[in-house]
C-alpha cells in the first residue's frame, strides 16, 4: 500500500476573463486565478486490486468511474496499457463541494502515487497535461504551490514563500458550479485583472498587508445575489477580525485572512458557523 497526504487550495484571486466558444476548451472558461496551497488535506490510500475500486465514507463523495480518482487512473491505464487496477482509499477532510478542490487535489495525488506504484516515469509536466483531461483544476498541483492558472492551458508559478493564516468559513449549504457560471454577467467581468497582477507582487513580496488588500473573486457578486447569506458571512469575517475575507472558486466556502494563527483559531472559536483554521502548504505535491 502506498499512500500520501492530499494538500488542497484556496483562491486568493478569480477573474473571469471569457467564456471559451470554439476549439478543445469550447464551453469552458478562460479565467484568472491566484491559487495558493494550503494544510488542510484528505489522505489518499493506494493499493493492488483485481479490479478499479473508490472506496470513501463521505456520503456525498462518488465511488463510481464519475470519482476523479478513479477517471485519472483509467486515463493512465489507457495511455500505458497498463493491466493492473487499483483500490483508492479517500479520507476524506475536505469540505465538499465548498469551492477547495478537494476532487481535483485527490485527482492530483492518485496520479503521483500511481506514477511511481506502476513505474510510468513521468515528470512534471506530462503530468500537468494527463491531469488537464481529468479536471482543469488538477494541473496546478504539479506546477507550484502558488501559481496564477488560467484553466485552460497557462500555469505561472508565483515564486513565494509567504505563511498565511486562514480562516475557512464553511457554510451548511453548497454553491452548484453550473448555476455559478449560469449567473455570469460577462459585461461585469474581468475588472480587477490590475488587482490580481498586484496580488501576486504582495505574494512575492511576502506582504500581508497588501495582500488583503487585493483579494478578490468574480464570481461574488453573481453568486451573493443568489446566496445573500454568503456576502453576512463574509462581513461577519471581517468584523470578528480577519483582515479580509473571499469566496474560494465558485463557492460555497469563504477565506478570511488572519493576522496570525491565534488570530485564526480565535475566530473559528467566536463564529457561529462551521470554521477550520488553516495555513499555507509550502511544499509540491505528495
Amino acid at each position: 500500500m502506498t499512500e500520501a497526504n492530499s494538500h488542497t487550495r484556496v483562491t486568493l484571486c478569480l477573474d473571469i476573463r471569457r467564456r471559451i466558444d470554439h476549439g478543445p476548451y469550447a464551453g469552458y472558461h478562460e479565467v484568472g486565478a491566484i491559487k495558493h496551497r494550503i494544510d488542510l488535506c484528505d489522505v489518499i490510500q493506494i493499493e493492488s486490486s483485481p479490479r478499479m475500486v473508490v472506496e470513501c465514507e463521505h456520503p456525498d463523495v462518488p465511488v463510481d468511474s464519475t470519482n476523479l480518482c478513479w477517471k485519472a487512473a483509467e486515463i493512465l491505464k489507457d495511455r500505458f496499457e497498463i493491466s493492473d487496477n487499483a483500490c483508492i482509499f479517500i479520507d476524506k477532510r475536505i469540505p465538499v463541494r465548498g469551492g477547495l478542490a478537494g476532487g481535483s487535489a485527490n485527482a492530483a495525488t492518485t496520479l503521483s502515487l500511481l506514477n511511481r506504484m506502476w513505474d510510468v516515469g513521468l515528470d512534471a509536466p506530462s503530468l500537468c497535461e494527463i491531469g488537464r483531461q481529468v479536471g482543469m483544476d488538477v494541473p496546478h498541483y504539479f506546477v507550484a504551490p502558488t501559481c496564477l492558472d488560467t484553466e485552460t492551458g497557462a500555469i505561472e508559478p508565483i515564486a513565494t514563500d509567504i505563511e498565511l493564516n486562514l480562516v475557512l468559513l464553511v457554510p451548511p449549504f453548497g454553491v452548484s458550479t453550473a448555476e455559478a457560471y449560469r449567473l455570469i454577467d460577462y459585461a461585469a467581468v474581468g475588472r480587477n485583472a490590475g488587482k490580481t497582477r498586484a496580488m501576486a507582487e504582495a505574494l512575492v513580496s511576502r506582504d500581508t498587508e497588501m495582500v488583503a488588500r487585493f483579494m478578490h473573486n468574480d464570481f461574488e457578486e453573481f453568486v451573493f445575489s443568489g446566496y445573500g447569506e454568503l456576502a453576512r458571512m463574509k462581513q461577519e469575517l471581517v468584523d470578528a477580525g480577519c483582515l479580509n475575507a473571499v469566496l474560494s472558486g465558485s463557492g460555497s466556502t469563504l477565506v478570511g485572512l488572519a493576522g496570525s494563527r491565534v488570530d485564526a483559531e480565535r475566530i473559528c472559536s467566536e463564529l457561529p458557523y462551521s470554521c477550520l483554521p488553516a495555513r499555507s502548504m509550502l511544499s509540491s505535491v505528495e
